[in-house]
């Protein structure tokens, strides 16, 4: 079931493609974004006491009641997906060689969002290779990632963000482990520059359909947490 090229030729790609980004002429840099919504990204403390901006939790939007209405294989294949995405991206910046303490929240940010449209194939093609009876879903949010590894609970995209009102709640998180992750990946999630990774799914207020999934993180420059960078299901 492993492939044997494909993962380990994605991690030598990335880090040729960011030897190239440190090259002159490169447009990429690793200065602070543009200002976008940054609402509810916070770490340690409930969304809505730590930022008066955050996303108001409606009766109809309790956790317990954010997944049970999505049909069990989207959202088992939607939890896979944020679950591989966010472990291969982090891994994909772990493996940059990078010194840690020159990475700010914003240029590690910039970082996964850059990287994130190649890990997010590179996940759908070993989620492809998986058996599905292996996906199943989780029908609450793991409130254990805000307790163990000081992930958002319950935040909203910070980049790429889908055109409608939703939230994104956390589906999984580790600091060197992916259940669903070939063994090249745990190897690479060193924890060098975000010390755990948090997978995020988000959906619809009011519909409760998925329409995206996100990744986000621990920063070691601060203890930050980064993200979540999103993308269409």
């Amino acid at each position: 079931m492993k492939r044997e090229n494909g993962p380990r030729g994605f991690a030598i790609l990335f880090a040729a493609a960011l030897a190239n980004s440190m090259m002159p002429g490169c447009n990429v840099t690793l200065g602070r974004l543009p200002e976008e919504d940054s609402a509810g990204t916070e770490t340690g403390e409930d969304t809505a006491q730590q930022d008066p901006q955050a996303p108001e939790q409606t009766p109809e939007e309790e956790p317990e009641d954010a997944f049970a209405q999505v049909d069990p294989q989207q959202l088992a294949l939607a939890e896979a997906k944020a679950a591989l995405t966010t472990a291969y991206l982090v891994a994909t910046v772990e493996s940059a060689g990078l010194d840690p303490s020159t990475l700010d929240e914003s240029a590690i940010e910039q970082l996964m969002e850059q990287f994130l449209p190649a890990a997010a194939a590179e996940a759908d093609a070993w989620l492809a290779t998986l058996d599905p009876s292996m996906l199943s879903a989780s029908f609450e949010p793991r409130i254990q990632c805000k307790k163990e590894h000081g992930c958002a609970y319950l935040t909203q995209c910070k980049y790429n963000a889908p055109p409608i009102d939703h939230n994104c709640w956390v589906t999984d998180c580790g600091k060197s482990r992916c259940s669903l992750c070939p063994d090249w990946v745990a190897d690479l999630l060193q924890s060098l520059v975000l010390t755990s990774w948090c997978a995020y799914v988000c959906t619809e207020n009011g519909t409760h359909n998925v329409v995206a999934i996100g990744a986000g993180g621990i920063s070691r420059f601060k203890g930050d947490f980064v993200g979540p960078i999103c993308k269409a299901p």
